[in-house]
């Protein structure tokens, strides 16, 4: 599912266990991405930080573990605290990205039962067409 706001881009798959989007994943998400937009005033885009978390409102308790960068923010659930969170981005580059990509099979044992990936929007810049000469 993808879905926009003024700021940022969700795209986010199922979950596996429900079958639907995990609306404590999007929390999770959108309360992370908003907290990157608060500190990027006062660390700059080089600014990054990771984590993991208990998503305490989801019926099944998962465990994320998520990555924050300026620009983006990757969630994955269902995963372990000490799960290689460059492996993690490999798997998610294949899922979100848009070029065609291989990953070596076993890399990801346990795939993540949901995940949810957060594209800052730039705003775009004006541009004027010049005007039309008339013949």
């Amino acid at each position: 599912m993808i879905w926009k706001t003024k700021t940022h881009e969700y795209s986010a798959t199922v979950c596996q266990r429900t079958g639907k989007t995990c609306p404590a994943l999007a929390r999770l998400a959108r309360s992370i991405s908003e907290a990157m937009t608060q500190a990027s005033a006062a660390t700059g885009d080089a600014f990054e930080f990771d984590g993991s978390s208990e998503l305490s409102h989801c019926a099944e308790g998962c465990q994320a573990i998520f990555q924050a960068q300026s620009d983006s923010v990757r969630v994955f659930c269902d995963t372990q605290p000490n799960a290689a969170i460059e492996d993690l981005n490999l798997y998610a580059d294949l899922i979100f990205g848009n070029t065609f990509r291989t990953l070596p099979s076993g890399i990801i044992a346990n795939p993540p039962c949901a995940m949810i990936e957060v594209a800052t929007l730039r705003p775009r810049k004006t541009v004027h067409a010049p005007e039309q000469l008339s013949a």
